[in-house]
């Protein structure tokens, strides 16, 4: 874990900072310019890839949790996961960005979408470590309105980033979203059944 935190960390001092800030920084407060400006320098795409990885293993701990020695397995496979989600959404989100009429490569949609999960990776994380710690449910509950603030707030975020990614209004961002999400709902779907059966002939 140390030598994750580590890369992590790594990867993102290899982005330049923006007006003397740190990108990651920016980002949550002004995610257009700061992607855009990003994007323009070609910087984000192994902290978004990284980031992406490490969402899909926070999912994966959840299942994990369920068995008596989880071992290191399924964050490993949850990791590949999610960067194979993220390779599959950003294709389909550039190709049907075109539609409307979005002229951006590949590596800057995905760019766009692993930063832009940076928000709700923090909060899996926070809440996979509530449910490991066996924190009282009720204790959990209380914390509701902050979750879906927080979760609100990343949905914005990614919406501004692949805006800025695109080169789209916002409409036709999250348009393009919706179509890119009901696309994909099938395979992702498919490749999270096919996680949960592997996990539970392992357990």
């Amino acid at each position: 874990m140390r030598a994750e935190i580590c890369f992590f960390n790594q990867s993102l001092g290899q982005m330049s900072t923006i007006n003397n800030k740190p990108p990651l920084l920016t980002l949550w407060l002004k995610p257009t310019s700061s992607m855009r400006a990003m994007l323009d320098a070609g910087q984000g795409h192994s902290a978004a890839v990284l980031i992406t990885a490490f969402f899909g293993a926070v999912q994966s701990g959840r299942l994990a949790m369920e068995q008596a020695e989880p071992g290191p397995l399924p964050f490993v496979l949850g990791g590949l996961a999610g960067v194979v989600g993220l390779y599959l959404f950003g294709w389909l989100t550039r190709n049907f960005g075109r539609w409307f009429g979005a002229e951006a490569a590949q590596r800057d949609t995905r760019t766009a979408i692993g930063l832009g999960l940076l928000p709700w990776t923090l909060l899996s994380m926070v809440l996979s470590f509530m449910v490991g710690a066996e924190m009282d449910p009720e204790v959990i509950v209380s914390y509701a309105p902050i979750f879906f603030v927080v979760f609100i707030y990343g949905y914005v975020i990614m919406l501004m980033a692949l805006s800025a990614a695109l080169r789209l209004s916002v409409l036709k961002t999250f348009l393009c979203l919706v179509v890119t999400v009901l696309v994909s709902l099938f395979p992702l779907t498919l490749l999270g059944q096919f996680l949960v059966k592997l996990f539970g002939s392992a357990a």
